[in-house]
Order: C-alpha cells, then structure tokens, then sequence
C-alpha cells in the first residue's frame, strides 16, 4: 500500500484506503449541514438554539426541580404573558389537590394560600324556578381573634380537611 499521494511515472495518481476515505467523509459533510449531523447523532446541545426553545427546556427543568421540592403539589404549570409594550409576566405556579366538602362545619381553608380555619356552611344552587343545578356554593365565617366567628360570611372553596362540626 502506498503511503503517500505521489503519482508514479506512467502509472497516474493513486490514493490509499485511508486517504479516499478521509477525503470521502470531508466531501459529504461539506454537503450536509451540521445540524443534521448532530440530530442524527443526538448531540444537540453542542448547536446554538432559538430562545424559545432554550426558555422551554429552562422552564421543563425549573418545573421539575420545584415538583421535587414540593411533592404534594399535583400539577405545576406556567404562564409567559407578552405585552404589547415590550414588557412580559412570568410566573411558575404548584397546584395541591384539596378535599371535597364533607358537610358542614370548621375546616381548614386555603385561601391565597394562607390556611385559614372556617365555620361553613353550604348553599344550594337553585334556579328561580326551582330546579336544583346540582352543585353548592359554600360561605364560611372566619375564626376571630376571640375565638368566635367574624360577621362576615364569605365564599370559601379549597378545602384543606375538615376539623370538626357545627358548634352547638
């Protein structure tokens, strides 16, 4: 085999194996892009990518890292708002699950995410006719600082879990 590409008298040029090749695969990749190269080989990180895609995988990490922080959060989702000023919201939110209403009573009540304790009641949604739509509101009174229950009834939903009756 001929080490080097030197033409011999008469005999014309000639290529080694390793030469051809070489000169073969610089041949190809001058006519395929890079970017196919790397997803063929799954190497893509190694390539510049468009900003959204960069915000996508940041936020895919973000939301795992803060689903392993808090593993009683069912779902945590996101939200990017763009303006048309220019300006932008971002946010990254965990939902929990609460439990469904067991009656009246006192409960733990999440609202705002500050667990607050609740005397409530449920109201029936019914139609000026009269027909049940099949589905309550629920209004509670607040805990006061005396230990009664604050005047003021409000809707109350998420409930955390139920800590007792109606007081007598």
């Amino acid at each position: 085999m001929q080490e080097f590409n030197t033409p011999k008298p008469a005999d014309g040029a000639s290529l080694s194996r390793r030469n051809f090749i070489t000169i073969a695969a610089a041949g190809a990749a001058a006519t395929v892009p890079a970017v196919a190269f790397a997803e063929a080989s799954g190497k893509t990180s190694r390539l510049p990518q468009p900003l959204d895609v960069q915000l996508d995988e940041c936020v895919a990490r973000l939301r795992s890292i803060l689903q392993q922080m808090h593993p009683t959060c069912e779902k945590v989702h996101s939200h990017l708002g763009r303006r048309d000023d220019g300006s932008f919201r971002f946010s990254v939110q965990g939902d929990v699950c609460f439990q469904p209403f067991q009656g009246e009573g006192i409960y733990l009540v999440s609202r705002d995410g500050w667990i607050w304790e609740y005397l409530v009641r449920e109201e029936r949604v019914v139609s000026v006719s009269g027909t049940d739509f099949g589905y309550s509101h629920y209004f509670g009174r607040a805990r006061a600082e005396d230990g009664g229950w604050d005047d003021h009834e409000t809707f109350v939903t998420n409930f955390v879990r139920k800590l007792g009756e109606v007081p007598a």
